[in-house]
């Protein structure tokens, strides 16, 4: 009897180390790509700034030729344009540098995924809830009278509802694909994930997110509301596979 528990046990853990293995290395890669996405924000900002400070310099060298005919003068200003210009090139070629890193980073992490799913014969990895204390769901999957228009349709998600201002959490790891407002869906959030899928979360009250954020499994995304045509608070999930959208019961972790 003991026997076959450890050989049972022995088999379980062989199962889950492979996924446990993937989950670490790219867990460690996200954080990197957060990391990458910091300093690319913070190298921009400094590059706008010296373009602000570039022109003021222009300017203050016309002003410069036009009431003074000393060569120091001129020297001074010159030379003052010429470090704000190379400092420039400096910090492009490192925004350069970390943008290639981002996209191996990127590449590193959506073979591990695809390797993954290669190997146990998946078509996504499932992700988790995207609410953490409320699972109940008023509008299923598939066709349904649209409580709005009174009309038989597709219902393209699950419709979970949820106090307005409620943390609405992403499914999965992945990358802010767009963050907007959309005709009938109101405030939405759609994020691209590494394993392929794609997660839409609608008639959200505000996004938290912006458009090429990275972002982590659980992160807060956005906040439960009415937006659009909605009858009341809720956030509409759906999860899309080559465009094509699926049932998100399939697709997550309840």
């Amino acid at each position: 009897m003991r026997k076959n528990i450890f050989i049972y046990m022995l088999i379980l853990l062989v199962c889950i180390l492979p996924y446990n293995n993937v989950h670490a290395s790219t867990e460690s890669q996200i954080d990197r790509l957060i990391e990458n996405q910091q300093k690319q924000n913070e190298i921009s900002k400094k590059i706008n700034e010296l373009d602000l400070e570039l022109k003021k310099e222009e300017s203050e060298s016309i002003e410069v030729i036009s009431i003074s005919f000393l060569e120091e003068d001129m020297d001074l200003v010159e030379e003052k344009e010429y470090s704000l210009q190379e400092n420039k090139k400096e910090l492009e070629k490192e925004l350069e540098n970390l943008i290639t890193n981002s996209v191996q980073i990127q590449k590193s992490i959506e073979k591990e995924k695809k390797e993954y799913l290669d190997k146990n014969n998946l078509s996504f990895i499932p992700g988790m809830w995207p609410l953490k204390s409320y699972h109940e769901i008023s509008s299923t999957y598939g066709q349904r009278i649209h409580p709005i228009t009174k009309k038989a349709n597709f219902h393209r998600g699950i419709d979970i509802p949820a106090p307005k201002s409620t943390e609405i959490l992403a499914s999965d790891d992945g990358i802010v694909d767009f963050s907007g407002s959309q005709n009938g869906y109101g405030n939405v959030v759609k994020i691209k994930h590494f394993d392929g899928k794609t997660t839409v979360y609608a008639h959200n009250s505000y996004n938290r997110v912006n458009k090429g954020d990275i972002v982590k499994k659980g992160q807060a995304i956005a906040e439960v509301g009415s937006t659009g045509n909605s009858t009341g608070n809720h956030v509409h999930f759906e999860i899309l596979l080559n465009g094509e959208t699926t049932n998100p019961l399939d697709g997550v972790i309840k």
